[in-house]
Parts: structure tokens; C-alpha cells; sequence
């Protein structure tokens, strides 16, 4: 078996020669130049040696001088095996310094066979100079650098004319409409096009060397990367979505296919990445998806306000009951009565009835409400003590409320309640010792950040947060949160009308709520609320006690008896005079003797047959003087959208407590009487 050492620098050359030579029965061993070739000859001497030429450190025109003086070469045949220096002057250079045959890389394998089966078989040329006529080394070098000379000529008018072939694919690159990136194996970037620039902001040389993590958004999967390049390297192409993140911080989405790019020898080299920016068609998909949602959960809310709104009236009647002959009873009562007691949880119970009807109708939107412009930072401030107190001294309250937070448009009694909700829904989570984080902060949305919290268009908002260190949300019950009484505390421990009245109130001052996290070390609630354009007016000082009696003359409608008997004591017992009727009609019947004179007009609004309105409408028109205070238990959708009250009287809401009645129709009287007409 004969030894056959190669001698080139390009590994896949050597596997291609190695396993043809192996196919024949030779034994091979290799080396990546001729210093390398030199020592490996010296210790196992070969039977043949074929050589690339243009290699490092030694290439093969030196190697085979060496061979020719080398005892251990010098009886090997040399075998030049070249794709680059392949001119009759390079071949006769090569037969001057004393090679034995001349192969081309692209020559067939029969032939490369055949070439070494002659060489083995004619032995080394004779090594006596008489026998050689070796030119001398100065004549050697001056071949060798005419041949090197004339192929670098040759290799640089093939180089030119491959780059002028490779001008208009690359100015077709540069004008592509798609994002046109090419990588090396390992991911970093060697070229980009002018659509990469405009999409992203970065310039080329900004990203040459980096990888497209570059553009990577922190909810990107960092474990894809990898899988791609696994797919890639393996030969397979890959397609998918992005959501990237441009040089300015702001999100766009790209849709992709990788490639991976070969070499001659099979190997992937490159990864070319061809990208589509389908930013807007995302957006329009998720305004499309918000749309669809929204409309779901309108309708989910119109079912449930036409339910709250069915029952808010009589319901609110029954609780208007209770709760005022409960106050009466208890104002008879002295201190030490046993019986105080009872008649408190009674009240306690009622009260919690009417919170319940009232955030049912916050839910569905049909709540009265009186948006105002509002410092929610001095908002929270004044709830602070409330707030640590409802908390617990286990758990560390802490508030991060800045000192230039932009106002916001709400009604403020609905943005307190929110507040504690989020809150109380914190405590909750904790078990033990705890915190809970209170924090606001001003953001200037674009249209693409903005789509993300629940299709908001851009402009300016506030963000209210509250974090806690609980157990966080169970992914099952993440979905439902916000739903009206689905709650996962145990039966008896919450309504489940919490978050659900806190959605109502966030999206009627035209805002969102989200769970921004939420793991086993706590959760983020986050709420979006718009930025008012008005300032809030300076806080009133502290109110003068008013006095709550009175002798007016009051006429009383009401078409529930059991409320009309109550309000009638109750009224009577602040000392006013009470005319009372059960309908519009007998009310005005009563008023009908010239000489009848009352002072206010309290009066449901929803009645059978003429409704409070129109009843106030006759009477001011007998005495446009006449005071009117509306009350009803009707939500306010139904009382705005049948026009039942005018825009700025006073109304009252049942369920009400005798004193709330009797401070709202002291109010009333003491205000300016309308103008006549």
C-alpha cells in the first residue's frame, strides 16, 4: 500500500483528494502547508507527495525545491494539484523545479487516479544536476514571481469582471422593498440594505458585526435565536414574526424568512434574512381585535345594565326603607339600648345592599357619575391614612406619587373608591408580612404604545400602579378577573364587584385597566387615565355646619307608599310642613286651590301615568319661584336617556339615609330660587 502525503491548505480539498486516494487502496495522511509537509516527511517519509501551490507560510513551489534536496522527499514523485496557478508557465515552472506531473483541481477523478498511478510508476526525476538542469535560485524566484504576477493579473480581471456582474444584484438589494440583512454562521451581520436603515434607524455601520438582537424587545423569547440557527445550520429554512424595537425605542413588526446560504462544498456560510414590515397591518388587526372585544363586552354590559337597571329601582326603594325607618328607630334609641346593636348590623347589611347596586351599575356605566378635573396625587395623599389603616400593620404601604403629575377628568369620589379597590384587592393577595407600592407617572403615548393598552389612541396619559408582593393570579382565573362577581376568595370573603366596578370607572373617564404582571412573588395592576386639559379649582375650605331643620312647606311625591310614609316622618320630624301625594295627579289637585303654597317640590322621577318632570314642568308654571329637588332609584342611563331630568337640578339617588335627605332639601332651599321667566 502506498503512502501518499497532500499537501493544501483548504480542508475540503483534503476530505475530496483523501477519500478518492482511500477509494484506490492508498494510505494518506495530510498537512495545511510545507513546513507542516516537511516535518511529517521526516518522520514518515511518503511514496508520493501531491501539493496545492499558493498556501501559507510554505507554499507548494518552495516545498517542491525542498523536496528535491530533502532526503526524506527526495525519492518521492511530486505531484503539483492546483485550481489557481494552472498557466503553461506555471507548469513549466513547476516541471523545472523537478515536479513529475501537473493536475488541475477540476480534472476527473480518473484522470487525478490515473496522473498518480504514472507518477508512482516513473519514480522522482534523477536528483544529479547533470541529469536535471535545475535553474538556478535566482532564476527559480524570478519564474516564481512572473507566475504569481501574472495570475494576481489574471485573478484581479476576474475579480473586476465578477464585480461588475454583482453591481446590479446588489443595486437591486438596495432598492428592494423588504428589510434585506445578511449574516455569517454565527449571526453577526456583514451587509444590510437601504430599506434595513429607513425601517429600523440604524445605519450599516452601526450594525456590521452586531447580531439582530440588536432589534430584540424584551418579550422576544431570547430561546428562539437558537432554534433558528439550529434550523438553519441544519439546512432548513425558517418563516415567522417579529415584534422588533427601532433605534428610538418604538415597536414595529416584521415578517420573515431565513435562509440559509451554501458554499461549493455544501457547508452554510451565510444566513440571508429577507424581512416585510407589517407594522401597520398589525395594528390594523389588533384595532380590529379591540374593536371586536369591545363590542363583546358592550354587549356583555348592556345585558348587564338592563338587568341592574331593572332591579336598581324597586331595589333601591326597599333599601331606602330599610335604612331610614332603621335611622329612625335609631335616633329614638338612647346610647345604652342592647337593641342598638342589632338595629347597626341591620344598617350595616343595608349599606353594604346599596354599595353592591351601586357597583353593579359602575360596571355597566349606568351610575350617576360627575366627572371633574382631579390632582390625583393629592387625591391618594388624602387617603393615605385610610388606605395604611385598611392594610394592616403587616404589610409596608408605600406611595410614589411625584410632584408634577398632570390632572385627570373623573369623578372624584368614583377615583377614590378605585383606589381603595386596588388596594384592598393587594391586601388580599398577602399572606403575612407584605408591600404594597402606590405609584403615578405621566407618559406621552404614540399611536403604537398606545394600541397596546386596550387600543387607546396616542396622547398624553397618567399611569396609576399598584404592586404588591402577593401570590400573584392564577393563570386560569387571569382572564375572568374583571368579570362582575367572579372572585376567587372563598364564599362570604367578596362580591367579585371590586375590579369589575373599578373597569367601569376607568373606562367612563375614557381610560384602561390591565394586569401589567403577574407572577409568585406579586402582581401590577396598571390604569391609563387621559390627562385633562383643565387644571382642578382650588379646594374649598372646610363647610360651616348647616343647620338641617326647617319650617318651609314641602309637597312630597312618591308612588311607593312604605317610602312616602318614611320621607313624610322623617321630613316632619326636621320640623318642615308636609303635603304628600302618591301621584302627579293628586299632587296637582292638591295644588290646585289658589291659595296652596309650598316652598320645594320633592318628587320621584319614574311614576306611573306623568312623570316627576312634567309635574315639575305645571307647578313652575304656576310659580317659576318654586324649588325642585327629583329623587329616584333608577339608574342614570335610564333616567338621562328618557330626558326625565334637566341638566343641572338636583337629584338625589336612593337609597338614602334620613340625614342625607334632610341636608340635600336643606340645600336645596337655600339655594338661589330659579329665575322667572
Amino acid at each position: 500500500m502506498t503512502h501518499v502525503l497532500i499537501v493544501d491548505d483548504e480542508p475540503e480539498s483534503r476530505t475530496r483528494l483523501r477519500a478518492l486516494l482511500q477509494a484506490h487502496g492508498h494510505a494518506v495522511s495530510e498537512a495545511a502547508n510545507g513546513l507542516d509537509a516537511l516535518a511529517m516527511a521526516r518522520q514518515h517519509p511518503p511514496d508520493l507527495v501531491i501539493s496545492d501551490i499558493l498556501m501559507p507560510q510554505m507554499d507548494g513551489f518552495a516545498l517542491c525545491r525542498a523536496s528535491r534536496t530533502d532526503p526524506a522527499l527526495a525519492r518521492a514523485p511530486f505531484v503539483f494539484y492546483t485550481g489557481t496557478y494552472a498557466t503553461p508557465r506555471d507548469v513549466a515552472l513547476a516541471l523545472k523545479l523537478g515536479a513529475s506531473r501537473f493536475l488541475v483541481k477540476s480534472a476527473a477523478a480518473e484522470e487525478i487516479i490515473r496522473t498518480i498511478t504514472d507518477a508512482l510508476a516513473d519514480g522522482a526525476p534523477p536528483a544529479a544536476p547533470e541529469a536535471l538542469p535545475e535553474p538556478t535560485e535566482t532564476e527559480s524566484w524570478r519564474l516564481y514571481n512572473e507566475s504569481l504576477i501574472a495570475t494576481l493579473e489574471h485573478r484581479n480581471l476576474e475579480l473586476a469582471d465578477e464585480v461588475r456582474a454583482l453591481r446590479p444584484l446588489t443595486a437591486g438589494l438596495e432598492h428592494l422593498p423588504a428589510l434585506v440583512s445578511l449574516t455569517d454562521s454565527r449571526g453577526r451581520i456583514t451587509y444590510v440594505n437601504r430599506r434595513f436603515e429607513a425601517v429600523t434607524g440604524f445605519s450599516r455601520d452601526q450594525v456590521q458585526g452586531q447580531t439582530h438582537a440588536i432589534l430584540r424587545t424584551r418579550h422576544v423569547d431570547a430561546g428562539l435565536g437558537f432554534e433558528i440557527r439550529a434550523a438553519l445550520l441544519a439546512g432548513q429554512e425558517w418563516r415567522g414574526e417579529f415584534e422588533q424595537q427601532r433605534r428610538d425605542g418604538s415597536l414595529f413588526w416584521e415578517r420573515t424568512v431565513i435562509s440559509p446560504v451554501h458554499d461549493d462544498a455544501g457547508t452554510v456560510t451565510h444566513f440571508l434574512r429577507l424581512s416585510e414590515d407589517v407594522t401597520d397591518e398589525k395594528l390594523a388587526a389588533r384595532a380590529r381585535e379591540a374593536f371586536e372585544a369591545q363590542r363583546r363586552q358592550s354587549e356583555r354590559l348592556e345585558t348587564i345594565g338592563r338587568l341592574a337597571g331593572g332591579v336598581a329601582h324597586d331595589f333601591n326603594n326597599l333599601l331606602t326603607i330599610v335604612i331610614g325607618h332603621t335611622h329612625l328607630v335609631l335616633q329614638q334609641l338612647p346610647p345604652t339600648d342592647p337593641l342598638r346593636t342589632d338595629l347597626g348590623a341591620v344598617l350595616d347589611a343595608a349599606t353594604r345592599g346599596a354599595t353592591i347596586t351601586r357597583q353593579l351599575l359602575t360596571y355597566a356605566r349606568r351610575d350617576l357619575v360627575h366627572p371633574l378635573p382631579v390632582d390625583p396625587g393629592h387625591a391618594i395623599a388624602a387617603l393615605a391614612r385610610l388606605l395604611q389603616r385598611m392594610s394592616g400593620d403587616e404589610i409596608r404601604l408605600g406611595f410614589s406619587l411625584g410632584p408634577d403629575i398632570w390632572p385627570i377628568l373623573i369623578d372624584p369620589s368614583r377615583f377614590d373608591e378605585l383606589v381603595v379597590n386596588l388596594v384592598a384587592n393587594a391586601r388580599d393577595a398577602i399572606r403575612g408580612p407584605g408591600a404594597i407600592d402606590v405609584s403615578l407617572a405621566n407618559v406621552s403615548w404614540t399611536q403604537t404604545l398606545a394600541a397596546g393598552h386596550g387600543g387607546l389612541p396616542p396622547g398624553d396619559y397618567v399611569l396609576l400602579r399598584v404592586s404588591d408582593t402577593g401570590s400573584g393570579i392564577p393563570a386560569a382565573a387571569l382572564p375572568r378577573i374583571f368579570e362582575p362577581f367572579f372572585t376567587t376568595k372563598p364564599p362570604g370573603e367578596g362580591t367579585g364587584l371590586g375590579l369589575s366596578s373599578v373597569v367601569g370607572t376607568v373606562e367612563q373617564a375614557g381610560g384602561h385597566v390591565e394586569v401589567e404582571r403577574t407572577s409568585a412573588s406579586g402582581t401590577t395592576m396598571l390604569v391609563t387615565l387621559p390627562r385633562s386639559t383643565v387644571r382642578p379649582a382650588a379646594g374649598p375650605g372646610p363647610a360651616p355646619a348647616t343647620p338641617l331643620e326647617g319650617t318651609e312647606r314641602i309637597l312630597l311625591v312618591e308612588d311607593e307608599p312604605a317610602v312616602l310614609e318614611l320621607m313624610r316622618r322623617t321630613l316632619e320630624s326636621y320640623g318642615y310642613t308636609v303635603l304628600h301625594a302618591s301621584t302627579p295627579e293628586r299632587a296637582l289637585r292638591a295644588m290646585a286651590d289658589r291659595d296652596a303654597h309650598v316652598d320645594l317640590l320633592l318628587t320621584d322621577v319614574v311614576m306611573p301615568g306623568m312623570n316627576g318632570r312634567e309635574l315639575a314642568t305645571q307647578l313652575q308654571g304656576r310659580d317659576p319661584r318654586l324649588r325642585v329637588l327629583f329623587m329616584s332609584g333608577y339608574s342614570s342611563d335610564v333616567v338621562a336617556e328618557r330626558g326625565l331630568v334637566p341638566a343641572g337640578v338636583s337629584l338625589i339617588t336612593k337609597p338614602f339615609s334620613p340625614t342625607a335627605l334632610a341636608a340635600r332639601v336643606r340645600a336645596t332651599l337655600d339655594a338661589p330660587p330659579p329665575a322667572a321667566e
